[in-house]
């Protein structure tokens, strides 16, 4: 049950990173970015009056904070001085599992020779384009293939490793 519970809020958290990515990249003319900001707008529009912005829109992980503060003070199993390291460590990880998943549909995507046009595509990349884009320019394509991808799944995973790890330290 707690299982179930946990992904329901890893969900819930997720839905609003996306859109942090998806607006950040100014996809609010894609379909599935504008339902997504249809759905989320009652709890982003009062943060958004409050932090106008710029180009990053703040405002939307203000609600992922406040879902992973709640979550923690349900499910919390650790002291209340490891709190905060927690709810950290769960929005990062949330964060790095977006990203792990996205990256995967851009590189399925890139198999299949999906249009970068695509509603699901463009979100995808625009959730792992912040990654991909600096290890482009360490590790060039070679003969028109692209192994950026590779470099950043490797580096999301050990992340989400040392997550792991310090996730263990802080419950024991």
């Amino acid at each position: 049950m707690m299982h179930l519970i946990g992904f329901i809020i890893q969900l819930a958290i997720a839905v609003f990173i996306i859109r942090f990515h998806a607006n950040a990249y100014y996809l609010g003319d894609n379909p599935v970015v504008a339902k997504l900001n249809e759905f989320t707008n009652p709890l982003v529009l009062p943060f958004q009056r409050l932090i106008p912005s710029k180009r990053f829109d703040i405002a939307s992980l203000i609600p992922a904070l406040i879902i992973a503060v709640l979550a923690a003070f349900i499910t919390a199993r650790v002291a209340y001085h490891a709190l905060i390291i927690g709810v950290n460590i769960f929005l990062l990880g949330t964060w790095l599992q977006v990203v792990f998943y996205a990256m995967l549909i851009v590189v399925i995507g890139s198999w299949l020779q999906a249009d970068s046009r695509q509603p699901v595509m463009q979100i995808a990349l625009a959730c792992c384009e912040w990654l991909l884009a600096p290890i482009r320019q360490i590790i060039p394509s070679l003969g028109g293939l692209d192994f950026s991808p590779i470099a950043a799944l490797f580096a999301i995973q050990f992340a989400r490793q040392g997550l792991n790890w310090l996730t263990s330290q802080l419950l024991f």
